[in-house]
């Protein structure tokens, strides 16, 4: 008799056991919220990399017509740039990572683009090399992030891993700049020519090489695997400058720029074809000082997760959870 009624309890215990490990792996099968948990740590701490392309919003060239402030129905597509850049991000909370980023790129502009005619007539051209190093605010607006089943049912259907991630952008830029016009002999620096009297009496003052901005934009980013993802920026950066192409507000009287700093200074200054003197007479407009200039970057990056490491045991453990 209890023979019959230990082996009884036995089949009963063995049913129980097989019936919580088949729920639990029913139960890791489904999927779950990154965010509900303390799985986005695993994607705490990024490295990137990446290239890109620049514009920009200043006073030469333009649309066929006067300028449009702010707008970026003003910019020249065929002046587009390429830039390259890196970085560090460092997620705060499931919602907000911070981004430090280093990147270089080429602005340019150029008045032989548009058939305004001031603009045109104006005659300017300029490249400015541009490096930034920038601290970025990410705030993020949606992302699917999950990890789905942990295990292989046959039959059962279960989400696959996601990692997606949408986000808009804010922070603070200080960045150097260098104007540069061309001449006979290659690309001549601009900002110590004073093109516009700085320093002369009257003129204004030198303007400075460094100078900061306040970015804005969006961004995107997907992943690509365990460890990797791939992400694409589009920031406009507003600065505290109106020389990133070295014409910021009126002519200056161009015999006195040419005593005082030599003739290619007033060759830059004013390199018009003299066929309209009065348009180019002292005090007359060269640009438009009342908006400070502004310009766009557009990256694509490669995203490494650096918070763990690769290796076989990590790399389980990471996909299990992910």
């Amino acid at each position: 008799m209890r023979v019959v009624v230990k082996m009884a309890l036995g089949k009963k215990n063995i049913t129980l056991i097989l019936l919580i490990l088949t729920l639990g792996k029913f139960t890791n099968a489904q999927p779950t919220h990154f965010t509900t948990s303390d799985y986005w740590k695993h994607q705490r701490k990024e490295v990137y990399f990446g290239v890109g392309a620049t514009n920009f919003l200043g006073d030469l060239g333009g649309l066929n017509r006067i300028g449009t402030d702010y707008s970026p129905l003003d910019l020249e597509w065929v002046v587009t740039r390429p830039a390259g850049h890196i970085g560090f991000r460092y997620r705060l909370k499931p919602w907000i990572c911070t981004k430090s980023n280093l990147q270089y790129g080429i602005l340019k502009g150029d008045d032989a683009l548009t058939n305004e005619p001031s603009r045109h007539y104006r005659n300017l051209k300029v490249r400015t090399h541009i490096i930034e190093f920038s601290q970025h605010l990410e705030f993020i607006i949606f992302n699917k992030e999950q990890f789905g089943k942990r295990y292989n049912i046959h039959g059962l259907k279960g989400m696959r891993n996601k990692n997606t991630l949408v986000y808009l952008i804010s922070g603070f830029s200080v960045f150097g700049y260098i104007p540069q016009g061309p001449g006979d002999g290659g690309w001549t620096n601009l900002r110590p020519l004073n093109t516009e009297g700085q320093g002369l009496p009257g003129g204004p003052a030198p303007y400075k090489f460094i100078n900061y901005g306040i970015p804005f934009g969006m961004g995107c980013k997907i992943g690509l695997d365990a460890l990797w993802r791939l992400s694409f920026e589009l920031t406009y950066t507003k600065t505290f400058t109106d020389y990133l192409d070295d014409v910021s507000s009126v002519y200056y009287d161009n015999a006195a720029i040419d005593a005082a700093y030599g003739s290619t200074s007033a060759y830059f200054a004013d390199p018009s074809s003299g066929e309209f003197e009065s348009w180019t007479h002292p005090g007359q407009m060269r640009g438009d000082s009342r908006q400070k200039d502004a310009y766009f970057f557009f990256n694509v990056s490669m995203i490494r997760n650096v918070t763990y490491k690769r290796s076989k045991k990590l790399k389980f453990q990471y996909r299990a959870r992910y």
